[in-house]
């Protein structure tokens, strides 16, 4: 089957599943979705043999970066705090930068004469 074919039979496909109309029940669907059938456990299928692997100093450097990331994450809100009452009482900083300069314009090239020896005859 040729590209074109197989191309336009996708896009017949894409077509009817964009303009289909069906009546879907989400509640049912979420039900279904949180369903587990009895016996299998937990979702995730390598959550036991994870546990088998994990360190438990791997366990312990983990909750430490974690309180690290908590402890950036408030220096960030006071420093974002500070920064919100600075711009809505008006108090910034001044700047000392230079106003933008204009740029000379490129020069535009000009045609060159055709010579005679090409011009067309009359």
């Amino acid at each position: 089957m040729g590209r074109g074919r197989q191309k336009a039979k996708q896009q017949k496909i894409a077509r009817k599943l964009k303009y289909l109309t069906t009546d879907t029940d989400y509640d049912e669907l979420a039900k279904e979705l949180s369903e587990q059938e009895p016996g299998t456990g937990s979702v995730d299928p390598f959550a036991d043999v994870e546990d088998q692997y994990v360190d438990t100093d791997a366990k312990s450097a983990d909750s430490a970066s974690a309180s690290v990331e908590d402890d950036d994450l408030d220096e960030y809100a006071k420093w974002a705090a500070e920064a919100a009452a600075k711009a809505t009482s008006g108090e910034f900083p001044k700047t000392t930068a230079k106003p933008a300069v204009p740029h000379k314009p490129i020069p535009m090239p000009k045609p060159r004469p055709i010579p005679s020896a090409l011009k067309p005859k009359q």
